[in-house]
């Protein structure tokens, strides 16, 4: 008998309805860079979203607070200029670390000491160009991990020699003090073997040449590895990962290039979360699908706010695994049903037995890129939904 694969249950409330923002036409309108989950010290549930105006690149960060358990959510007064970033807890303080308001403003943070009410100024820790949406940072020996793209030598994102970093903190520290971080050493995109590209992208004048972008700093075995999203052939070659390796003797964060590596999905923005529970890592991410589906987002490119993107995001899964390398399915969290629906650029968060997930979530937007909602799901006991795939007794 065959089994069909179903989604989770597929429920979800709405954290903000962005087409609510004013002063939105064809030629000016918002999306969202990666919402971001943390519980705050009152126990209520934190939403971060960046905002980000089109053309202007104009951006602003909201804030939104649920006491029921995301089932209901209010916009909280404080805001901030950031283009992307993520929560960060510590103790029962609360951190928002990112870029903005724009590419170029550099790594900036603030702090709120009252579950997100209020917030500080934005304490500048690097300048540069940056850019990260929310993924996952580490904690090893005292000292958070965090990674962002980084503008190439000629000042470009996503151009020729596209490079990335990682920055580190003391979390003995006050972490709005520049002092409490450092930053390691620059890696250029390595380039693409030619066996693994599949030359699908190579007609001239594609938008994009091959790079990396939107990392995740994981702590595997007690060492710090990296895992990067890569945008390969526009897409052509999808599901394959850049592996990095970080050593950090304390003074100097040496950061280096290790391989490509097969990983669901990561043609696109995927976040990676270690369950001490468990001992499992998970994981949200975009399922390539079929020609069929690359062919219809190709017949999409005559609207210009969708040219070029050839990425389907309808279908967001979850996975998990032992390592953080090597990934097992562990179910849909949603699957759309049309091409310029999806769910995608995910904050995650586990709350007891449950998986809290919010997304950058395109149901009646014009495109599966540009969305009109932020969505957020509950998946309930699901470290069950892997108990099939571990080991058991002999």
């Amino acid at each position: 008998m065959q089994r069909q694969a179903t989604p989770m249950p597929d429920d979800f409330t709405v954290v903000t309805d962005i087409t609510d923002l004013p002063v939105v036409t064809p030629d000016h309108y918002w999306i969202s860079d990666a919402p971001s989950l943390a519980r705050a010290a009152d126990q209520s549930l934190l939403c971060a979203v960046p905002l980000l105006e089109r053309p202007s690149g104009h951006s602003r960060l909201r804030f939104y607070r649920s006491l029921d358990g995301g089932r209901q959510w209010t916009q909280l007064p404080a805001a901030s200029a950031f283009h992307c970033g993520r929560l960060v807890e510590q103790g029962r303080t609360l951190y928002f670390l990112g870029a903005g308001p724009r590419r170029g403003d550099g790594i900036r943070i603030i702090r709120s000491d009252d579950s997100g009410t209020t917030w500080s100024e934005p304490a500048q820790l690097f300048d540069g160009g940056f850019y990260n949406a929310a993924s996952s940072c580490a904690v090893k020996d005292g000292n958070l991990y965090w990674c962002c793209g980084a503008v190439n030598e000629d000042g470009q994102f996503n151009g020729p020699g596209s490079r990335t970093v990682v920055v580190a903190a003391d979390l003995e520290r006050d972490l709005t003090d520049p002092a409490a971080w450092r930053r390691s050493n620059y890696l250029t995109y390595p380039g693409t073997p030619p066996s693994l590209r599949s030359g699908v992208g190579d007609a001239p004048g594609k938008p994009y040449p091959d790079h990396w972008l939107e990392g995740n700093v994981v702590q595997v075995k007690g060492e710090l590895r990296l895992f990067w999203r890569t945008r390969i052939d526009e897409y052509g070659t999808p599901s394959l990962t850049a592996v990095c390796s970080l050593h950090d003797d304390g003074k100097d964060l040496d950061y280096r290039f290790e391989q490509f590596y097969p990983w669901p999905g990561a043609q696109n923005h995927f976040h990676v979360i270690h369950d001490p529970a468990s001992g499992l890592y998970w994981m949200t991410s975009n399922l390539a699908t079929h020609s069929q589906d690359m062919d219809m987002a190709a017949a999409l490119d005559n609207n210009p706010r969708f040219k070029g993107r050839k990425s389907i995001r309808r279908v967001l899964a979850l996975f998990c695994s032992f390592d953080a390398l090597n990934w097992l399915p562990a179910g849909y969290v949603i699957v759309w049903p049309l091409m310029r629906q999806a769910s995608n650029y995910c904050g995650l968060l586990i709350d007891g037995d449950d998986l809290l997930v919010a997304a950058r979530t395109a149901r009646d937007a014009p495109n599966q890129h540009d969305n009109d909602l932020i969505t957020f799901h509950r998946l309930e006991n699901f470290r069950a939904r892997a108990a099939m795939l571990l080991p058991g007794d002999e």
